[in-house]
């Protein structure tokens, strides 16, 4: 690659963009008048939230007591609010309707017949209709009713005779947000008074308040101003930057592809001296430097109305002060823009490859943004919190990085930054070459616009079927398996399991209808030689035989692993339960045959059939069996529930992959998973007698807590060795390539080299 090359096509590609109205409208003028102009909106729209009064009946207010006064010259006495709040609310006497009122509510208590469904207090239903319908009348927000004299035995009382005395009931409307902002005040008001009125009648009878108020709690925020402001500020900005990159990326990308191909430019950069890969990198240099444009933009704009704008606004709601964020987060989110501006333009550059023209690389937008939303809203939830499971995971351990070196955590940042940027690192390598290899793809670059309609679709499947599947239909045979396991699991969540027969029941619905159902449909209906998709051609003994040994030998160190994503990655709940009933269960089993069939033979059967045969078959058609086998693996972790399960089960899914691959076969894939699934099952249910009485499994299995069995380190080690052996073994076995169907075969006739002779025969 040279890189005067790529620089010559970086240049023409900027200058080609800063003619670009919307590309620029986009990236610099939008950002800058953005905020501004929603912080004024947001000015504007503030007047308009103040608060206004409240409007409170007051029935029975001669029966509050004189000292301390709730009510003094008609309004709410100074003592228990402030002058401001004290003309947000207004008083309603009632006077001559409370005697009314007081009659109505003892017709109703006197007539239980006429409650109409709340047999539990008898006429309390009719009471609110009509303490509503004198609400609406009043037009009022809430009504206080004082039934009796306060210290006195209650006369009237809503919750029956033998109910205690001294109650005052606030009523509101919980349909209006007004009713209840009102009941709220009321409450604090009236939660101070009735403080007071206790303290004053301990002292008239010379008891010391103390005594009954307990133990005094009292909180104080210890955070300061600008520890306040980074934390709020630590979740924006990251936010803010992630999306505008993206954003920023996704528009260019889609102009420097389509665009092009739509003014018929891109032929002729593709026919020039230039490699393929120079001129993707040239181009993805141009996306990463509009992508950084605009999240830079946004974040100095943001900035800026953060410390004029909103500053101002906020200042008079609730005292809260948002101001400018510090100097030190702008600087780490410079810094963290370079990869994350990588990640994305790349991603952005290989999926705007796929568009014919700009309208339909504008639809790539949307599952794009679906797929990397919640990778940045996890950061942003109370309980995310920088660890090794989270800085494992793309961007949202970069966000959560950032989020600890703005908040000043910088121990915290240090301990997980080499994973963190170790991630990145390969992310970003994987998203670059991703788009070297889109415009290496002729089919990608170059793909025939064509009018859908069902009709024809279908038509074009059943005529242009092959002895394997294309990789569109491993790929919907992935989504087909994930949706219909998703769907059946969810339906299954509800029922209890309380025999190994619910358990058996819901095991081969998952497997039967989720998994084989759609693989065997697939394989039937979309390829001409089933036989050959699910790779179910038999194997030689000693093929069969390495295979088991293999999965006997790899079984320690998968174990191993499985600890080790435990500790990365918790389980949630409490898994003694778990695993009570789990024994529970099993032991409504028929026998140990019973379960083996269920947890381990079923399971291997069906998903080598999916997974190995027809979804790696598939994917054998990327010409590159590591791309394949890694794929296929991808979607069998996927396909489990537990993301601790999912990690575990991809390793293992690698490794049938290359057994499937180099012998053809998903026999030995099948023996190996049943080997595999049956010594997890024996390791987990294998009694501690067997083990004291036996040296050799006191060399091999232990037990460090007495709950369970794991290998010891000396098996671990040196079975992972005889696994490794046989592993190399498998890879030199020699593999017969798929032979490519027809029309691959005439596209690829033009690559070959002819001799003169060979012309003249």
């Amino acid at each position: 690659m040279k890189w005067s090359t790529v620089k010559l096509i970086f240049s023409r590609e900027m200058r080609d963009q800063f003619r670009d109205r919307r590309t620029l409208f986009t990236v610099a003028i939008m950002p800058l008048i953005l905020y501004p102009l929603m912080g004024m909106a947001m000015l504007q729209v503030a007047q308009f939230m103040r608060e206004h009064p409240t409007d409170i009946w007051i029935v029975g207010g001669e029966n509050l007591p004189s000292s301390p006064s709730l009510i003094e010259d008609g309004e709410i006495s100074r003592n228990w609010v402030t002058e401001k709040n004290q003309k947000l609310l207004r008083l309603q006497g009632s006077g001559e309707d409370d005697a009314q009122f007081f009659s109505l509510i003892k017709e109703f208590k006197e007539n239980p017949e006429a409650n109409t469904g709340r047999t539990e207090n008898p006429g309390s239903q009719l009471v609110d209709r009509l303490l509503e319908k004198q609400m609406q009348d009043r037009k009022v927000d809430l009504a206080i009713v004082i039934p009796n004299p306060i210290g006195s035995p209650s006369a009237i009382d809503f919750n029956g005779p033998q109910a205690a005395t001294s109650k005052i009931f606030v009523f509101h409307n919980s349909a209006e947000d007004k009713s209840k902002i009102a009941a709220d005040r009321l409450r604090v008001i009236l939660d101070r008074w009735k403080h007071a009125y206790v303290e004053n009648t301990l002292g008239e009878n010379s008891v010391p308040p103390w005594l009954i108020q307990g133990i005094e709690i009292n909180g104080a925020d210890v955070a300061d101003k600008q520890g306040k402001s980074a934390a709020m500020w630590s979740k924006i900005l990251p936010f803010v930057v992630m999306v505008w990159s993206l954003t920023g990326a996704f528009y260019p990308a889609i102009d420097l592809c389509a665009g092009e191909k739509e003014r018929g430019t891109f032929e002729t950069l593709l026919s020039s001296p230039a490699k393929r890969s120079e001129i993707a990198i040239g181009k993805l240099l141009t996306v990463i430097s509009f992508s950084m444009a605009t999240a830079l933009l946004n974040m100095f704009s943001m900035a800026f109305t953060g410390l004029f704008v909103y500053s101002r606004m906020t200042a008079g709601i609730g005292g809260m002060e948002m101001g400018a964020p510090p100097m030190a987060s702008l600087m780490w989110l410079v810094v963290a823009l370079v990869p994350i501006s990588a990640l994305f333009s790349a991603v952005a550059l290989a999926a705007a490859a796929f568009a014919r023209s700009s309208k339909e690389g504008q639809y790539y937008l949307v599952p794009l943004m679906m797929i990397s939303m919640p990778l940045m809203i996890i950061p942003m939830l109370p309980a995310a919190k920088l660890d090794l499971g989270t800085s494992l995971i793309p961007v949202s351990g970069l966000m959560l990085l950032l989020r600890s070196l703005i908040e000043g955590h910088y121990a915290q940042a240090l301990q997980f930054f080499a994973p963190v940027c170790c991630v990145t690192t390969i992310c970003c390598w994987v998203a670059v070459r991703w788009v070297v290899y889109q415009f290496n793809s002729e089919t990608v670059l170059f793909r025939a616009s064509e009018r859908f309609a069902v009709s024809a679709w279908v038509k074009s499947i059943f005529n242009q079927r092959h002895d394997i599947p294309s990789l569109g239909n491993a790929f919907l045979c992935c989504i087909a398996i994930l949706v219909l396991k998703f769907f059946i699991g969810t339906a299954a969540a509800g029922i209890a399991l309380e025999s190994f027969i619910d358990l058996t029941t819901i095991t081969l619905a998952v497997l039967l209808a989720g998994v084989l159902a759609p693989s065997l449909i697939m394989a039937l209906m979309l390829t001409t030689n089933a036989w050959k998709t699910l790779k179910l051609s038999l194997c030689s003994i000693p093929v069969a035989c390495a295979a088991a040994i293999m999965a006997i030998c790899f079984h320690p160190a998968l174990m191993a692993l499985t600890s080790l994503v435990m500790t990365i990655y918790p389980p949630i709940g409490d898994m003694s339960q778990v695993g009570g009933m789990f024994d529970t269960i099993m032991g409504s089993a028929p026998g140990f045959w019973a379960i083996l069939l269920v947890m381990a033979v079923a399971p291997a059967i069906i998903e080598e059939l999916a997974f190995r045969g027809f979804i790696l078959s598939g994917f054998e058609r990327l010409r590159n069996k590591w791309q394949a086998i890694l794929l296929a693996s991808l979607f069998f972790g996927m396909a489990h529930s537990f993301i601790q399960q999912s990690i575990v089960t991809a390793f293992v899914g690698v490794i049938l992959g290359i057994i499937a691959v180099q012998t053809r076969s998903i026999i030995p894939c099948m023996i190996y998973h049943v080997t595999h699934n049956s010594l997890t099952l024996i390791l987990s249910m294998i009694a501690p007698s067997r083990v004291e009485s036996s040296p050799v499994l006191q060399n091999i299995i232990h037990s460090p807590d007495g709950n369970g069995f794991e290998y010891t380190t000396f098996a671990t080690v040196a079975m992972a060795v005889i696994a490794c052996g046989i592993m190399a073994w498998f890879l030199k076995l020699e593999v017969q390539e798929p032979a490519a169907p027809a029309a691959e075969i005439d596209e690829n006739i033009k690559d070959v080299e002819f001799t003169p002779a060979e012309s003249a025969v």
